[in-house]
């Protein structure tokens, strides 16, 4: 009889042999477009031209096509998680879709006429096809930057089509010119050496990056659409090379055709995959890109915020830890109810200050065993207004203090401190809201211990509707069922995530 051991063994041989298996094609498909570029370089009797116009305008219109199709899925999966690191992607694809269509359109012979400006013409050839991987390399590479978050922060991002308007407008004014000015487009030098060599060497250097990125982020998750991204850049990189030391129509120069080819290829079929399978286009790019958040995660205010959360948690030392559990129950919170990126680090930094108004009250009044006078419950209730005040000495937090102010807000009114009703709340105060009820119900207190799982979830529930926001509530409980779900299979108790 075969012992378990032997099973154990021989399946993490086999995973061992799948992943080594998968790292050898890989590596295979980088370098064996470089070595067959390299080899008929240098064997040009075995790099003949290839001259067939209608062949180079179908596949170059199929890679437009494809680049266009990746676009459009990606803007959607930006608009639904307003995340620019997406819309720079979506944007990449869209600019390599338009101008080498301008590349497939100028095509001499098809539906330009060889006769004419035939230096003209080539140079539109030339240089669309140049840009085609220079100009998006340069988004491709910026969404791997903290540009993205910083744009974030600092412009809204609806309308969605404000960056793209400006990159469409673009390509609009280049290919106005490449079809109605060749003069001008003959003119610029960027299609030739050195500018071509100093520009390619750029984008080269931008795709190693974002493959760099995205490859890093495919060996923490082992996600198909990671490994098809990071692949794809590097294609572009390679046919970037290709198109400066080929001369055109070779069997070389024809390389980066099929080099761009699978790059688009690639990113569509893995993105088809996973919408196939019924999975949300917003998930498929927060997991593809590693969108998920964590508390203040590349946030620029994180010093500041991790100061006065400390300051909090001295000032009452039985809440310690309270303000990082609220905030990572409201960003599960605001995921499962689907709001964008934005939206939750925006509540996730208010969650974290949301009791900063307290290092305003006495450590008489807050650390108090017994319970409150009324005199002392009203100072207590001015604690989101002194936050407010306290905020507005740290500015850029605007948005998280609006949230902090009403956290103790509450749907049918009956919050303070100025009794908002329903949608007048907030929506990060309500969620805040829910997750603060939430962890001091199930913590110890000074004035009593803490409420079981089971108990915590019966109040809140009880609560949804006229003082807690129902959605929200409706969230936390889902989420912590499928917690204790989880730890009971793995033998845990519930409580013990809680």
């Amino acid at each position: 009889m075969i012992s378990p051991r032997f099973w154990i063994a021989s399946s993490d041989w086999s995973g061992r042999h799948r992943l080594a298996l998968r790292a050898a094609v890989i590596t295979g498909a980088v370098v064996a477009p470089l070595l067959l570029l390299t080899w008929f370089l240098q064997n040009p009797g075995f790099n003949p031209e290839l001259e067939t116009p209608i062949q180079h305008f179908v596949i170059v219109g199929g890679v437009s096509l494809v680049a266009f199709t990746v676009a459009v899925l990606l803007v959607v999966g930006a608009m639904r998680t307003a995340a620019y690191r997406v819309l720079f992607l979506s944007i990449g694809f869209m600019a390599m879709a338009g101008l080498f269509l301008i590349h497939a359109m100028s095509t001499p012979g098809v539906l330009v006429s060889n006769a004419g400006d035939v230096y003209g013409t080539r140079t539109v050839v030339r240089l669309s096809a140049f840009l085609s991987v220079a100009i998006p390399s340069g988004f491709f590479a910026a969404s791997y930057t903290p540009l993205p978050v910083l744009l974030e922060r600092r412009l809204p991002f609806l309308p969605v089509g404000w960056l793209s308007l400006v990159v469409a407008s673009l390509l609009l004014i280049f290919a106005g010119l490449a079809f109605g000015d060749q003069a001008l487009i003959s003119g610029l030098p960027l299609a030739s050496p050195p500018w071509a060599n100093i520009f390619a060497e750029g984008s080269v250097l931008l795709l190693a990056f974002a493959a760099w990125r995205q490859a890093r982020m495919y060996l923490i998750s082992r996600l198909p659409l990671q490994a098809a991204l990071a692949l794809a850049f590097i294609f572009l990189a390679e046919a970037q090379v290709a198109m400066v030391v080929t001369s055109v129509w070779t069997l070389a120069w024809w390389l980066y055709h099929l080099l761009m080819f699978a790059a688009v290829v690639l990113a569509f079929r893995a993105l088809t995959i996973e919408i196939v399978s019924g999975r949300p286009l917003r998930t498929i790019v927060n997991q593809a890109l590693q969108l998920g958040l964590d508390v203040v995660v590349d946030d620029e205010f994180v010093d500041s915020i991790a100061a006065l959360s400390t300051a909090i948690e001295l000032k009452d030392g039985s809440v310690r830890g309270h303000n990082r559990r609220v905030a990572g129950y409201a960003v599960a919170i605001g995921r499962e109810l689907g709001m964008t990126n934005q939206a939750i680090r925006i509540m996730a930094r208010a969650a974290l200050l949301h009791d900063i108004g307290k290092l305003g009250i006495s450590d008489a009044i807050l650390l108090k065993q017994g319970p409150l006078s009324e005199s002392e419950w009203t100072l207590v209730k001015r604690h989101p207004t002194m936050g407010l005040d306290i905020l507005a000495t740290v500015g850029h937090l605007q948005q998280e203090s609006e949230i902090i102010t009403a956290h103790h807000e509450r749907i049918d009114g009956s919050g303070y401190p100025k009794g908002l009703v329903g949608d007048e709340i907030p929506m990060g105060a309500r969620i805040i809201a829910v997750a603060d009820t939430y962890d001091v119900l199930m913590s110890d207190r000074p004035y009593r211990t803490a409420r079981s799982a089971a108990v915590t979830q019966q109040t809140l529930v009880a609560e949804a509707g006229h003082h807690l926001y129902r959605p929200a509530v409706e969230a936390l409980v889902r989420l912590v069922d499928a917690v204790g779900a989880q730890t009971s299979t793995a033998g845990r108790s519930p409580r013990s995530e809680a």
